[in-house]
């Protein structure tokens, strides 16, 4: 992969837009961007990674809360002044796709809405806008190509480089580092892929009780068949008895109709019918009585309940006149003429009685009061039940009362006709022993039914019982060949496993030992200390091992052996060391090795074994190591791995020389920078890449930029060129 433009607008620092060409050639393949703290470096390589992977950039799986949030973070301050509040980065790419490399453009933009950061994703080819799903295509095969937990191993902050070595997870860092750029990573995923199975031991145990549970719900199942083979005999027999029942009662009953009886049903047509006739006979009988102790008396007095009605009615109207009276007066009136101030003060006592007078007149019923007499006097509450009753005799329809008079006597009559045709049709001698036997049939066949009924229900519950088991059962036989296939399965991928295992040992050893010398090539080229370091291993683990070359005696090393143990011995000697000594001795396990020195010592001439001398190694502890040196032999591994991947990626190195002394930063700019990658992009101090460093690496640069902080603005603003020379003006 090689970056070819990289565009911002209103991105961190960065207002409105800007460019920067990073394409390069085989002659000159580094980009060389000054800028002194502050002035958005960091900001353009967190750009690049954002338009490459979205929210992956800071390691969120999706668009979220907190996506939005670094987003708005992001966004230059002046754009929220603008009428579109937007920002985004463009990102040119050349991918080999297809035996031939395309430039593909990456847009990302996020817009500032109604409070909400929404962001556009398009990617074109050439101009051509891809699909949704060619974009989604695009998209995974560019995590192939540089995976975004790889994509921190391709930026370098000399700030920080130097801690490295102080994680003690950085071996999982370089094996990631070593099996994604060299293409094995595909292994590591197939292993993990047949790790992800259960383990052998669960899966013979749940092997184990699905057969326990199936044996368990087949007992089950033969019961339940049983049971229903026993309740469906039953049930046949139930039904046998009803039918014998029937045929008795059939029988029974046309031998009664032959001797000149009613049939059961005609019996119980006729006495229904009388039933029906005597309820209706108790429904009339009660409407009259009803009647008789109700209404009956007032509608009999007719005329003297109207008449009552009418005198309730002259002494409401004499109340209320009352009432009318008392509560007015002449003085009364005479304060309300005087209110008004509409007639003259010699006149008002006449006014106000002629008033009086006048209203009284009005008021007064018919009779005069002093000649009417109260005779009921009823309060409230009587005069409302009065009420009532005369309302309800008022409404009173005589026709009622005479149809239920009517009724009860047809009602009557049709009952003496149905109980005297009962009573002509029986026979005397045969009917109670008829009914008697009619009844205890009618019983049997009544509890039959019952018991048919219960016996079909229990065999209905056992039918749906044994469905529930067979079903039960089939799922379990078919979870038992499942786990089969599992238990064959997981031996298999534990095969795979155990091969991916053998295989990445086996294909990365190789690759190991080119690392190593390249590491070691490149680390004394820059330092110039050629005995310093003589051997690096990286074991199965990756992790890192360095040893200087060290000649020790036998008597030396059956010292170390006694006190260290030859577990500590082979640390210190490292993998090699320990195979030449014991290729020496002709053993093959370093647990051999105290009882093999120990019998050469006691055998031979003890004082000339003693002084025989080995050339093996002695670890050099990484803590050794200054800071600058650290930084130089962990940039001298990211080279070995890159040169040895063979893959064309960008290396983007920030603050190159933070820990780097005088000594080392000519041969790193020399040897490392150009020769890294076929693309470098270096970000700059304006004391580091200067003078005689930049004079050595102008010719390799493609493209220079210098990047400026201006203080009233806090605008970050990007101009080509570099920093000026000393003594230039």
């Amino acid at each position: 992969m090689e970056l070819k433009k990289v565009k911002l607008y209103n991105f961190t620092s960065y207002a409105g837009e800007a460019n920067f060409d990073f394409s390069t050639t085989s002659s000159q393949n580094i980009i060389l961007i000054g800028g002194n703290n502050g002035t958005g470096k960091t900001s353009l390589f967190t750009a690049i990674k954002l338009a490459l992977y979205g929210p992956l950039c800071f390691h969120y799986q999706g668009k979220n809360a907190q996506y939005s949030a670094r987003l708005k973070e992001l966004m230059n301050h002046e754009a929220f002044t603008e009428a579109e509040v937007k920002t985004y980065v463009e990102v040119d790419v050349m991918l080999p796709v297809r035996q031939t490399r395309s430039v593909y453009t990456i847009h990302r933009e996020w817009s500032y809405i109604g409070k909400k950061i929404r962001e556009t994703y398009w990617v074109s080819d050439g101009g051509n806008l891809l699909a949704d799903r060619e974009r989604d295509y695009f998209q995974n095969y560019l995590f192939t190509v540089i995976p975004p937990n790889m994509f921190e191993f391709f930026f370098f902050d000399g700030e920080e480089i130097s801690n490295f070595f102080s994680d003690s997870s950085y071996n999982a860092y370089i094996k990631n580092a070593v099996l994604t750029l060299c293409g094995y990573d595909t292994f590591g995923l197939i292993k993990k892929f047949c790790d992800t199975y259960v383990g052998g031991e669960f899966l013979d145990a749940e092997y184990s009780h699905l057969l326990e549970e199936l044996n368990a719900k087949g007992d089950k199942l033969e019961k339940v068949e049983s049971e229903i083979l026993a309740a469906q005999t039953a049930l046949k027999e139930l039904e046998q008895k009803k039918l014998d029942s029937w045929d008795a009662k059939e029988h029974l009953e046309a031998q009664f109709k032959r001797s000149g009886g009613l049939s059961k049903n005609k019996h119980d047509v006729l006495t229904n019918k009388m039933s029906q006739h005597d309820r209706r006979k108790s429904e009339c009988a009660k409407i009259i009585r009803d009647y008789a102790e109700g209404m009956m008396p007032f509608y009999i007095t007719y005329d003297l309940s109207r008449a009552i009605d009418e005198q309730l009615l002259r002494e409401d109207r004499m109340r209320q006149y009352q009432t009318s009276t008392r509560l007015l007066s002449v003085s009364m009136l005479k304060e309300a003429v005087s209110a008004a101030n509409v007639i003259a003060d010699g006149k008002i006592d006449a006014l106000s009685q002629r008033l009086y007078d006048s209203i009284a007149t009005t008021l007064c019923p018919e009779e005069h009061p002093d000649a009417f007499q109260f005779i009921h006097d009823l309060s409230d509450e009587q005069r409302k039940q009065v009420s009532a009753i005369l309302v309800e005799l008022y409404g009173f329809v005589p026709h009622d009362i005479i149809q239920a008079i009517q009724s009860k006597k047809d009602a009557a009559e049709k009952y003496e006709k149905v109980q005297r045709e009962l009573r002509e049709s029986l026979p005397s001698i045969d009917a109670n022993t008829f009914f008697e036997k009619f009844s205890v049939l009618s019983t049997e066949i009544s509890e039959y039914d019952s018991s048919i009924a219960a016996a079909q229900q229990q065999l209905g519950r056992l039918e749906e019982e044994k469905l529930t088991l067979n079903k039960t059962t089939d799922a379990l036989r078919a979870q038992i060949q499942a786990a089969d296939k599992n238990k064959m399965s997981y031996r298999f991928t534990s095969r795979i496993s155990s091969m991916m295992d053998n295989l990445i040992t086996d294909v990365v050893r190789g690759k190991f030992q080119q690392i190593e010398q390249l590491t070691l090539q490149m680390f004394h080229k820059i330092t110039h200390k050629d005995n310093f370091v003589d051997l690096m291993e990286l074991d199965d683990s990756f992790n890192i091992s360095m040893y200087k070359a060290q000649r020790y005696t036998m008597g030396e090393l059956y010292a170390l052996l006694e006190h260290i143990g030859p577990d500590e011995l082979q640390a210190r000697l490292g993998n090699t060391g320990m195979q030449i000594l014991l290729a020496w001795f002709n053993i093959s396990s370093p647990r051999m090795l105290r009882k093999t020195m120990k019998n050469s010592l006691a055998g031979g001439t003890s004082k000339q074994l003693e002084e025989t001398a080995f050339d093996l190694y002695k670890k050099v502890e990484l803590s050794q190591l200054s800071k600058g040196e650290r930084q130089v032999f962990l940039l001298s591994l990211y080279w070995a791995i890159i040169k040895s991947s063979g893959q064309a990626v960008p290396f983007i190195i920030d603050t190159p020389f933070a820990r780097i002394d005088t000594e080392h930063r000519e041969q790193l700019t020399k040897c490392f920078f150009p020769s890294v990658s076929e693309q470098v992009i270096i970000l700059s101090t304006d004391e580091e890449v200067v003078d005689l460093y930049h004079t050595i690496i102008q010719d390799k640069t493609a493209h220079e930029y210098l990047l400026s902080n201006e203080a009233a603005t806090g605008h970050t603003t990007v101009r080509p060129g570099y920093f000026a020379k000393e003594g230039s003006l």
